[in-house]
């Protein structure tokens, strides 16, 4: 009764799922050119064809204004430079590169991302593309960066030489999932093998993402091994590296029944709350497979915090009706069965009716249960916080074209968003639908165990749950309040009421 297959999640970017297809391309193939394209706002270059002849005082004045961290004086000393360059002003990539510099120190990261990645599409400065990756990279690995424009438009395809170490494997881990996406998997596994032999930070991404792919191939036991490797690891690595890989071999494990072993490495895992809904859910599993119901209990009376309220989650009231069955506490397992019918009764209705497309409410959980929708949603929400702030910007023409790169990333985002929710809902469609029919089926056997218990020895009646004494544990009532340290540590005093 758990979900359905494996969430196949490459390290650092959800969006870049890994395919496995059989395709292959010979090394040095071509591939597709990335397209080149200014910031949106930006003046036409190609219309400017002198210099003025106050640019490196205009640009002496930005410098000036930066070092001193008045980033709105920089970002329009360099604005007013980079709006009046041709393309063909060497100083005009340079404008462009420190006006995206005082655009993120007054925080506008998507405005400063959009300046940078047209420094790289551009590719007429190759002293700054390492400085521009540079920038980005922080920015990608915070999801604040829009996916298909970094990662298809600008990275996919483009050759860069004489980055810094760093910025090379990044760039090279990106580039090598992308092959593998795109089904050149034999090519994309080449550079990936190649890149987890370096011994540097993104070795272990590149060796997560290897062991990943050899999930999907069922290579389970060369999977798993190489899983515990990464997490043994003292070296540097990418954010969430190493807790990916808890999880993934927390599955592994599962699979295999051993569900201790598999509750050893979920309880290791230490993402920020708001990273931690999915992985609590699959611990509360774990441990009604396990036989610990009363801690699959407390794990769901954590994810009713309100860091979780937005979680698509369905399965919760399931997971309370297995685990209150399985404890004969039989009007409990029934009430999280109604329980799930008042909440998702609407939607189930409109869906039967097969009206349920426009339905907002499943529209958002459709955006909450999908990666790449999620980081659409994310960079979405960014944009309009952001946007919001431009007011504050006196620069009259530094503020237009600030309001242009934000008027022309959200109509991105939203088109993305667009091309993918129907997918999505259909999904969220199936998931709720499955859920139902399983609790349909706790109903029913919550009926056939009433009656089982009636046949036999009929159990004393029910007993109040005393808090143990002496013991090392302290105990608190549970009045509806959450402390962030402690919600993925509850657990219910829920007395296990059957006749062994």
């Amino acid at each position: 009764m758990r979900r359905a297959g494996w969430a196949l999640v490459v390290a650092l970017a959800g969006a870049l799922r890994v395919a496995h297809a059989d395709t292959t391309t010979p090394a040095g193939a071509p591939r597709p050119a990335a397209p080149s394209a200014p910031a949106p706002g930006a003046a036409p270059p190609e219309a400017v064809l002198v210099a003025p002849a106050d640019t490196d005082r205009r640009m002496d004045s930005g410098l000036e204004a930066l070092a001193a961290k008045h980033y709105e004086g920089a970002a329009g000393a360099f604005y007013g430079v980079y709006q009046k360059l041709p393309l063909g002003d060497a100083r005009r990539d340079l404008a462009g590169y420190h006006l995206a510099v005082a655009l993120e120190g007054l925080g506008l990261s998507q405005a400063a991302a959009e300046h940078f990645m047209e420094i790289l599409s551009g590719r007429r400065s190759p002293e700054f593309m390492d400085q521009a990756l540079a920038a980005l990279k922080p920015l990608y690995e915070r999801r604040l960066v829009n996916e298909e424009r970094f990662v298809e438009g600008v990275l996919y395809g483009s050759q860069f030489t004489s980055l810094s170490p760093d910025v090379s494997d990044f760039v090279e881990y990106l580039q090598a999932l992308t092959d593998v996406r795109h089904g050149f998997t034999a090519w994309g596994r080449a550079r990936l093998e190649t890149l987890a032999r370096a011994g540097r930070p993104y070795s272990l991404s590149a060796r997560y993402a290897l062991a990943v792919e050899r999930v999907a191939r069922h290579e389970d036991d060369g999977a798993a091994k190489e899983l515990r490797a990464i997490i043994a690891s003292t070296g540097d690595m990418p954010f969430e590296v190493r807790n990916q890989a808890r999880v993934a071999l927390g599955r592994i494990l599962y699979e295999r029944k051993l569900y201790d072993e598999a509750w050893g490495f979920y309880s290791r895992v230490d993402s920020p709350l708001p990273l931690q809904d999915v992985v609590m859910i699959e611990r509360a599993w774990d441990r009604v497979a396990g036989g610990d119901q009363q801690r699959a209990l407390g794990l769901l009376v954590g994810l009713g915090a309100p860091v979780f309220h937005a979680v698509f989650a369905p399965e919760r009231y399931l997971i309370r009706g297995l685990a209150f069955r399985r404890i004969c506490q039989y009007r409990q397992a029934h009430l999280a069965v109604r329980e799930f019918r008042s909440k998702y009764g609407p939607q189930l209705e409109k869906i039967k009716a097969r009206a349920f497309m426009d339905d907002p409410t499943i529209r958002s959980w459709a955006i909450a249960g999908t990666a790449s929708l999620r980081d659409y949603g994310r960079i979405n929400d960014v944009l309009t916080r952001e946007m919001g702030a431009l007011g504050a910007i006196g620069d009259r023409p530094l503020r237009d074209h600030l309001d242009a790169i934000y008027r022309s990333g959200l109509d991105a985002t939203n088109r993305a968003i667009d091309r993918e929710i129907e997918g999505a809902i259909e999904r969220v469609v199936d998931e709720l639908l499955r859920i139902d029919e399983q609790m349909s089926l706790v109903d029913y056997e919550i009926g056939a165990g009433l009656f089982k218990s009636g046949q036999g020895k009929t159990p004393g009646a029910p007993r109040s749950i005393e808090v143990p004494q002496g013991s090392d544990e302290v105990y608190f009532k549970f009045d509806g309040e959450y402390w962030s340290d402690e919600l993925v540590d509850y657990s219910v005093l829920a007395e296990d009421r059957c006749v062994r």
